[in-house]
Formats: C-alpha cells, sequence, structure tokens
C-alpha cells in the first residue's frame, strides 16, 4: 500500500515538474476553432469569402427561383397535379411582395466597419476596393427594397442594443422614396472607380455600378412620371411612397447618361454567335466563355453551387425524371403571343 502511495506522489511531481517547465504558454494555445477579427480581416481569402456569402444572398426571380415568381407574370400558369391553383390567382395584398432583410443590411455594415477597424496588414488598394465590393451590394439591396416598398430606414451603421430597457434611440423612420433612390445613386458614383474586377461578370466592377445607377434611376424616373397621372396620386404624407413629378426629368437623365456610358465604353454586346436564333437563344443563358451579352450574373456550378429552376419551370411535357417537377406550363396570353412559322398571327 505505502508503495502505491509513493508511486502517486511521484507521478504528480513528474506532471507539475513538466508543466512548471512549459510555462504559462502551454495554458495560452490558440483555440483551433474561432477566429478573431484581426484574423479574418487581414486575410484576403476570408473577405473575399464573406463576400461570397453576400453575393449568394441577394434575391433573384421574385426572391428565388420557384413556381410562384413565373406565375406572378403571364409567361405560365401553374399546371400541378396538386390543389395549387392560389398559385394562378395571387393579388398583391398585405405582406405580399415584401422583403424586409435587414439582417443582411446589418452584416453589410458590420463588414464594412469591421474592416476599416480591423484590416491593418493587407494593402490600402485592396482594403479600399474590398469596402467598395459591400458598398455596393448594400446599395443594389437597397435597391431591392425600395421597389418593393418604396422608402425605409436608410441604416448605414450596426444598431447595437445597449440592454439599458429603452430601445427608443434605435428606431429609425422611413426616408422618402426619393432619398432610397439618391442614396443608391450617390453609393455607385463614389465607388465605381474603386471596385476594380474589371471583366468579372460575377462580382460588381465599374460597368456593374453603372448598370445599378442605369435600372434604379429608371425606377425613381418612371415612379415620379407616371404615378402624377394617377388619380388620386399613390402618395403618403411624408414622402415615403411618392416621388415628385418634377424630378422625373433628372433621373432620366441620369439613367440615360449611365447606360450611355455602358453601351460606348463597356465592351458589351448582343450574343450573336449561332445563326440559328432558338439555339442563340438557349446558349445566350448557357455560354460562360466569352460572353459579352453578360453585365452580371449569378454563376452555378454542379455540385458546388446548384439551384432547382428545372425542377418547377420545365414545361410539363418536358419534366424531369421526379416526383414533383414541371409544374407550370405556358400561358394562353404567351402562346398567343408568337406568330405560326408562316407567319400569321398566332391567335387560337
Amino acid at each position: 500500500m505505502k508503495s502505491n502511495y509513493i508511486k502517486i506522489f511521484l507521478m504528480g511531481a513528474a506532471i507539475t515538474s513538466l508543466l512548471s517547465s512549459c510555462g504559462d504558454s502551454w495554458f495560452a494555445r490558440d483555440p483551433k476553432n474561432i477566429l478573431t477579427n484581426e484574423q479574418i480581416w487581414n486575410d484576403p481569402a476570408m473577405i473575399k469569402s464573406q463576400l461570397a456569402n453576400l453575393y449568394n444572398r441577394i434575391p433573384q426571380l421574385h426572391g428565388n427561383f420557384n413556381t410562384g415568381g413565373m406565375c406572378e407574370t403571364d409567361d405560365a400558369m401553374y399546371c400541378g397535379t396538386l390543389d395549387q391553383n392560389y398559385r394562378n390567382e395571387l393579388r398583391y395584398r398585405n405582406d405580399y411582395g415584401r422583403w424586409w432583410d435587414y439582417g443582411f443590411i446589418r452584416d453589410i455594415n458590420m463588414s464594412i466597419e469591421n474592416i476599416e477597424k480591423y484590416a491593418t496588414e493587407i494593402s490600402e488598394e485592396s482594403k479600399i476596393q474590398f469596402k467598395a465590393e459591400f458598398r455596393f451590394i448594400r446599395a443594389y439591396i437597397y435597391f431591392e427594397l425600395v421597389r418593393r416598398m418604396g422608402g425605409v430606414p436608410l441604416i448605414t451603421t450596426t444598431l447595437e442594443y445597449d440592454f439599458n430597457g429603452d430601445p427608443s434611440y434605435l428606431r429609425n423612420p422611413r426616408a422618402k422614396e426619393h432619398e432610397v433612390y439618391d442614396f443608391i445613386y450617390d453609393e455607385c458614383e463614389e465607388i465605381k472607380s474603386q471596385l476594380g474586377n474589371a471583366g468579372s461578370q460575377t462580382r460588381a466592377n465599374y460597368y456593374t455600378a453603372l448598370a445599378l445607377e442605369s435600372r434604379a434611376m429608371l425606377y425613381a424616373g418612371s415612379i415620379a412620371k407616371y404615378n402624377a397621372l394617377k388619380t388620386p396620386n399613390i402618395v403618403t404624407p411624408g414622402g415615403e411612397v411618392g416621388i415628385p413629378s418634377d424630378m422625373a426629368d433628372g433621373y432620366y437623365q441620369k439613367s440615360l447618361a449611365a447606360s450611355r456610358e455602358i453601351i460606348e465604353k463597356g465592351g458589351y454586346e448582343l450574343y450573336n454567335k449561332e445563326a440559328d436564333k432558338g439555339v442563340n437563344f438557349y446558349k445566350m443563358m448557357m455560354d460562360k466563355t466569352g460572353n459579352k451579352e453578360a453585365i452580371w450574373v449569378k454563376d452555378y456550378q454542379n455540385p458546388l453551387k446548384v439551384h432547382s429552376f428545372g425542377y418547377d419551370n420545365v414545361i410539363h411535357h418536358l419534366r424531369e425524371d421526379n416526383d414533383n417537377s414541371s409544374c407550370i406550363g405556358p400561358s394562353l396570353g404567351l402562346v398567343e403571343a408568337f406568330d405560326y412559322l408562316d407567319g400569321t398571327p398566332g391567335t387560337l
């Protein structure tokens, strides 16, 4: 029994001696599952990873690839076997069509602030470019918000609750509708020369910013011009909805100027590689090499990044081999919009 006590004592003494010889450094090892802000924002690969996450979250086609987006237009009718004819009877109503992702805005604002605060080891040129790219995504997201809901709160810094029981200081009123469009234009003007990524079709560059300017200003000008022709006008007293008609020409001029610069200097042109216009139209959407018509696209590559567009949107008689595919078909209006091959009207 005494022998066992001695062995245990000697083992404990040996461990104590070993730890003492290592010093505090043995206990101060860096964790393998936690990244610090300094590590993230000084590593270009990490910053690009964050950008990729944000690009991937940008909505498209009515928010995502699904039947609803196609059936909300006159292009398609839902013809699935389930009792879902409501898809063909969608109406604009409370909450329908709304998209309100201020968590997305917060992530962008935090990225801009963090790269300014922590990025001390990357070049100033890279820092400026990354910040410009984050700001472009934010401008585009505000375009997605304003075209759905009119004036929305313009939040350009991260908001932090201090747990004092009074959250009133975090409240931000809706901006005027034209103020959001002005913000989008001003951001694009300020960052377009900082974006870099020349020739990229998947990351924002100078001409991507001009394209956003052109489209957003066209929306703003059209709202200003045509809302004034409605009786009554669709406006709110504070200007959160509606743009004064005398602002229409200014917005149209900005849209025209951006479009002209893209056309004259951007090097883009209509895709026209195939004599067969049907094949040409298909390849315009599928050709990833030397497609000069594409300005900004979301790229998909199986199996790294996939979508389910074909699951519901391939026409019914070409349905894929799965349980619930191809639930839409062309509407009568779409069919009759095309002439017969002999040139006669397509009316049935």
